[in-house]
């Protein structure tokens, strides 16, 4: 959680001090364009990119835990080039070392908990975790309006340095031992997350898991490059497709602007905070109901209402442009963002990372990891830096009555092509994809 809280807080950066960076009112060390606040937005997801690609490439030969471990490194860089930033090629500098280490945290946390969680918390587990990216996100927008962007790096560098301290003491993945050869190792390693003395029956399912698993990088894209076994990876690459045709990347880089130019009467900063903390709400009524109503239902539920969220948005600045009254719409934009981080943030962002953890062979973890993280993390880049140029071409009323068009798409999708998972082992889950 602390991994994903640093991460959370590099997300979280970005509204406050964008919206400082390019007013002229603010007294900033330095002032962005508009071009360079979306190159300044973008390169974070960029960098997941190249985190994604050495994620994949590094977990093969030495394993989830010392990845997530590589991945605080280039976090805990980002914030020494945030606190020295004087030009804005210290920031961009920043957010691309930013993202290199969530791609690598993000591409390994998914896998290694679906590998030490009991089935019937597993959903649950990598949920938490997801939302604990979103108490990252919060105390980002809450610290923002308050803190210089040199103090606030040398806040942020303590959950990093923190993490790589603790998250050292605690055990290997079984899988990724017994992949290996490791019986002794894995067995000591599933009696430590299990806090049980006998672990056999488990282990022996573990052992059917990952028998004849490679560890031959090029076999296993080779195995993965076929039809029956890129499907499953496509298949929730759909869903993040959805996700970010939604412009969350944007929205949430640019809420504190997008409030502003909405022209409420309540202090922009104070509301983004109030919307990052309710999001950690949604996060966490997801976390109790992933494993109870199942990941399907909570997909579409999510999907319908960020539809109405983005519909309602668009209808307000719809509003502003026939010269309706801004201080009787106040309400309409925050009501809209309020119920956009609250729908995304119990479906649409959380369940993807479970779906990744679990549908997978052993011998196509990585591939499917690498896949997934990397056109994520592109599909957010795109996300985040087409945002200004088509709010330039066409306004904001179409982008995001566009947005809630695309996004609605996302629910046939979900009920025929994703399957339940729920509360099955991960054994089981091979056996009824195969079905």
């Amino acid at each position: 959680s602390l991994a994903a809280i640093g991460s959370g807080l590099a997300n979280g950066w970005a509204s406050p001090y964008l919206a400082q960076l390019t007013s002229t009112e603010a007294n900033m060390p330095l002032r962005l364009t508009d071009s360079e606040a979306s190159w300044v937005a973008s390169l974070l997801n960029l960098g997941r990119v190249v985190g994604a690609l050495l994620s994949a490439l590094c977990q093969e030969y030495i394993g989830r835990k010392k990845v997530l471990l590589l991945g605080g490194v280039p976090l805990i860089a980002s914030w020494i080039f945030s606190i020295c930033a004087t030009t804005v090629m210290w920031l961009y500098i920043s957010r691309f070392c930013s993202g290199i280490g969530s791609g690598m945290m993000w591409a390994a946390l998914s896998l290694y908990l679906s590998e030490i969680a009991d089935p019937k918390i597993r959903g649950s587990l990598i949920s938490m975790n997801v939302n604990a990216s979103s108490v990252g996100m919060f105390l980002g927008n809450a610290m923002g309006p308050y803190l210089s962007m040199e103090m606030f790096g040398y806040v942020s560098l303590v959950p990093s340095i923190l993490f790589m301290i603790l998250f050292s003491l605690i055990p290997e993945s079984p899988y990724h031992y017994l992949l290996h050869g490791d019986i002794d190792k894995a067995e000591a390693s599933l009696k430590w997350f299990r806090r049980e003395a006998d672990v056999k029956a488990e282990m022996r399912d573990l052992q059917e898991f990952v028998d004849g698993a490679e560890t031959n990088i090029f076999l296993k894209l080779k195995e993965f490059l076929m039809p029956s076994n890129l499907k499953k990876p496509l298949v929730i690459i759909g869903i993040y497709v959805f996700s970010y045709l939604s412009g969350y990347s944007a929205l949430y880089s640019y809420a504190e602007i997008i409030l502003t130019k909405g022209r409420i009467t309540i202090t922009p900063s104070l509301v983004v905070t109030i919307l990052g903390f309710c999001t950690i709400v949604a996060g966490s009524t997801a976390i109790l109901l992933v494993d109870k109503l199942g990941r399907k239902c909570l997909l579409i539920m999510s999907s319908v209402g960020t539809s109405i969220s983005l519909a309602l948005l668009g209808l307000h600045f719809h509003l502003l442009s026939l010269e309706y009254d801004a201080n009787t719409l106040t309400w309409l934009p925050i009501i809209a963002l309020l119920t956009f981080n609250l729908s995304m943030s119990s479906g649409l962002l959380p369940i993807p990372s479970t779906l990744l953890g679990e549908m997978f062979t052993a011998n196509m973890k990585n591939m499917a990891s690498l896949c997934v993280s990397s056109s994520n993390a592109l599909l957010s880049f795109a996300s985040a830096k087409s945002y200004q140029p088509f709010l330039d071409l066409v306004g904001e009323t179409f982008v995001y009555w566009t947005y809630s068009i695309c996004v609605l798409f996302s629910v046939p999708y979900v009920y025929f092509l994703i399957p339940e998972t729920t509360g099955k082992s991960l054994i089981e889950i091979q056996r009824s994809i195969k079905k």
